[in-house]
């Protein structure tokens, strides 16, 4: 039997971060004030796009993606700011790969703590900052929104997919900062500690990207790149 026969991988997992977003600008901003409780206004996270830096950032990736793979497939989150990016990612490649929009590689749900600076956490919720810090960052679990455990039962959820779909395939996934620590905590066995390591070592860039391509002699997908961009 061929080798190729026990391959239940893609032979190439990349997974990019989107663009710069609008909330993404709102939150630094409200970080930077030091006194701000809000970020993000009454638009839904859902419903926030690119800004015009974001859509030069999702372009540039996307040409630099298009000379070195060619794409079966594009799952993208189905919140704005991602499939903006997966869009423009798409139009630099002739034919565009096909994008399909993947309700699991969605942004971590953040519950009553949505749009709330620390600040805004500790003056309105000041229970629920206590049992996040008593918690710890990657067990908590807001009211209403998600722990990263319960992000990684979906990933875990989405890699069953494409071991069942898209063996031997090329893929592209275009998620959130969050979901990409997943898809590596997963992949690379990690527990609590390392992914807290690895959070607190370097944020995930906007359009940052993650590469994972099939060691046929390991039988799994092998890092070969985290968190580069490649825009000015």
């Amino acid at each position: 039997m061929e080798l190729a026969q026990f391959q239940k991988w893609p032979d190439l997992l990349v997974i990019v971060r989107h663009g710069q977003s609008e909330r993404n600008v709102a939150k630094e901003q409200a970080k930077a004030s030091g006194a701000e409780t809000t970020w993000g206004g009454n638009l839904r996270d859902l419903d926030t796009p690119l800004t015009p830096l974001g859509v030069q950032q999702a372009i540039q990736t996307g040409r630099f993606l298009r000379g070195r793979a060619s794409f079966d497939v594009i799952f993208s989150s189905p919140y704005m700011r991602t499939l903006q990016t997966s869009q423009h990612i798409a139009e630099e490649f002739n034919p565009a790969p096909r994008i399909m929009l993947e309700e699991r590689v969605r942004e971590i749900e953040f519950g009553i703590l949505d749009g709330l600076t620390h600040h805004g956490v500790k003056e309105r919720y000041p229970q629920e900052w206590a049992r996040r810090e008593r918690e710890g960052k990657y067990w908590y679990r807001p009211p209403g929104g998600e722990s990263r455990p319960d992000v990684a039962l979906r990933v875990h959820s989405f890699l069953g997919a494409l071991t069942r779909d898209y063996r031997q395939k090329k893929v592209l996934v275009v998620c959130h900062s969050v979901v990409v620590l997943i898809f590596r905590r997963l992949l690379e066995r990690w527990d609590e500690a390392k992914y807290l390591e690895v959070d607190h070592e370097e944020d995930v860039l906007n359009c940052g990207i993650t590469t994972y391509r099939y060691d046929a002699a390991a039988h799994r997908l092998e890092l070969d790149g985290y968190n580069s961009v490649c825009y000015l």
